[in-house]
């Protein structure tokens, strides 16, 4: 069990990453919401160590249940900051919602993948070449893991059309596969780690890697609109979890006990899982491979620069 006084101790340290704001005797108050996954993990530091309080700000997190009721909740101001995935994010762009990225999130990094295409251990597929004609999950028809599986069966050499795509949220699909009701299915983390971890199942590749070795999975967002109106409490917001991300990223041990109580996963298991990376920075070049691939696709009509998603007021790299 990680003592809570070396965590305390470890955020105090982190504390002094950030700039120092002047306290005032009211804090300004930001919205949050996102699903409960393991890219949570810096927003938990930065509330748990104080870091969103020394940077004056009263920071509350609400679970949600899915990425399309986050940007729903966003769009409409029920949330002031949402944690969005991609695609969600470039979809909304081109129908004209006002989202922007005020902080980075979820990184696919090829050397260290957090996404896999599992199969039954004893299934005949072997490799991408296998899936024609076969029965693959994703979590929503053209999300990026519908995406993902198709270019990366296009680049192994068959028709991607061939595969019959079938919507299942992740935590379903390690039952699905031994039910046989699907011949593969997309899974991150938590659930991949979950499903290895029984020996019933093994990977058959990454399909991310299709998208891109390096890429931006999701990103906090919020609307431009209220960004303009609030651009110092979000230029802060933005600070504090560049500062968490660093820390959060080099100490996942010390963090598992935050994400364990907002996941209600076991601490002992989030410890033995692979965790997630997030980015430090919003860089265009991280976000434009999944702009380029929703267009390859006919996720949207054409491509656009990912400079477009970016808010002006972001951190930028230095």
């Amino acid at each position: 069990m990680i003592r809570r006084g070396r965590l305390l101790t470890a955020a105090a340290a982190t504390v002094a990453l950030a700039p120092s704001w002047a306290f005032t005797q009211t804090l300004t108050s930001l919205r949050v919401t996102a699903v409960p996954n393991d890219d949570v993990s810096p927003f938990l530091y930065a509330q748990q160590s104080g870091l969103f309080k020394r940077a004056g700000l009263d920071v509350s997190i609400v679970q949600a249940t899915s990425g399309a009721a986050i940007a729903a909740a966003v769009v409409s101001g029920s949330y002031d900051v949402g944690l969005i995935s991609m695609m969600a994010s470039i979809t909304g762009h081109v129908r004209g919602l006002p989202f922007v990225m005020i902080a980075p999130s979820l990184m696919y990094l090829a050397a260290d993948p957090a996404q896999l295409l599992l199969v039954p251990k004893d299934s005949p597929i072997k490799s991408a070449r296998d899936l024609a004609g076969k029965i693959v999950s994703c979590s929503s028809i053209r999300d990026v893991s519908w995406i993902a599986t198709r270019a990366w069966a296009d680049q192994s050499g068959i028709d991607s059309e061939s595969i019959k795509f079938v919507e299942l949220p992740m935590s379903a699909v390690p039952a699905a596969l031994e039910q046989r009701r699907i011949d593969a299915g997309s899974i991150v983390n938590p659930t991949l780690d979950q499903a290895l971890a029984t020996g019933h199942f093994r990977s058959i590749g990454a399909p991310f890697d299709a998208v891109g070795k390096r890429w931006m999975i999701a990103a906090w967002c919020s609307t431009s609109d209220f960004v303009t109106k609030n651009r110092d409490a979000i230029d802060r917001f933005a600070t504090a979890m560049h500062a968490a991300t660093i820390y959060a990223n080099a100490h996942h041990a010390e963090t598992a006990p935050l994400l364990a109580a907002f996941t209600g996963i076991e601490t002992a298991q989030v410890l033995a899982m692979k965790r997630d990376t997030c980015g430090e920075y919003l860089d265009p070049r991280d976000i434009q491979p999944a702009i380029d691939a929703a267009a390859k696709y006919k996720i949207i009509d054409k491509g656009f620069p990912a400079q477009e998603l970016i808010s002006p007021y972001a951190l930028k790299p230095r």
